[in-house]
């Protein structure tokens, strides 16, 4: 799919849900607008314990039967959740592994997350264009955070990022990385207790409906919303 076939996709979706503000919102995005995202990383050669959650989770691959019960709660969800919920379950159709599921002890989903291998360049760039950087051998790429609306505020995220980002070992890899908005700062957080730090700054520039994507360095100069140090909860 092209990328204007892409944008008709989502304006149609948002205005046959009545989402007008939202409609008009990105239409002021594509129109002219800057962003930025920080680049985090974790050396998983490094020894790092995951943080507990509230409760016990058991962290897995993703399965296909999972799909349909995600799926059926997204009527129970917001606007906004039911827009990122499809948007990420775009990825299974995309056939980029490996999605995995941070579930309760009766197996219900509670968080979902993507671990991505740098054999899979050729499906990133096809899927996500130019949003994230080409994959050396070593790298690994998370992508899709989504903790369900219902086990929010349990620290789930930290936990089973920290526990997905082990299996990097399994492809080979030491650097497992990944993308937050800067104005995330509760998924920031999430990361930092995970134990990834800021090495990379993504800026996102739309000018007239046409995107460009440029990476530079982590500065010290560019504040950073946390504090850096602590990794207690």
């Amino acid at each position: 799919m092209s990328r204007i076939a892409d944008k008709l996709s989502s304006m149609v979706l948002l205005l046959k849900r009545g989402q007008f503000g939202d409609f008009v919102d990105q239409i002021k995005t594509w129109l002219y607008s800057d962003s930025y995202s920080y680049g985090l990383r974790r050396d998983i050669t490094i020894p790092f314990a995951a943080p507990a959650a509230k409760i016990p989770i058991i962290v897995r691959p993703m399965q296909q039967e999972d799909i349909s019960r995600i799926i059926d709660s997204v009527d129970d969800t917001t606007s906004h959740d039911r827009s990122w919920i499809l948007s990420e379950l775009s990825l299974l159709t995309s056939g980029i592994p490996t999605g995995y599921l941070a579930t309760t002890s009766d197996d219900t989903p509670c968080y979902m997350q993507w671990l991505i291998s740098s054999r899979d360049n050729p499906r990133i760039k096809a899927h996500f264009r130019a949003m994230f950087p080409w994959l050396n051998v070593d790298e690994t790429l998370l992508e899709g955070a989504y903790t369900l609306p219902a086990f929010r505020g349990q620290r789930i995220m930290s936990c089973a990022m920290a526990q997905i980002a082990e299996r990097a070992r399994d492809v080979g890899a030491r650097w497992v990385i990944t993308f937050v908005d800067h104005g995330n700062v509760a998924s920031l957080k999430g990361c930092h207790y995970a134990g990834f730090e800021p090495y990379l700054i993504r800026r996102e520039r739309y000018r007239l409906f046409r995107k460009s994507v440029t990476f530079e360095p982590m500065s010290d100069l560019l504040p950073y919303p946390i504090d850096r140090n602590p990794r207690a909860a």
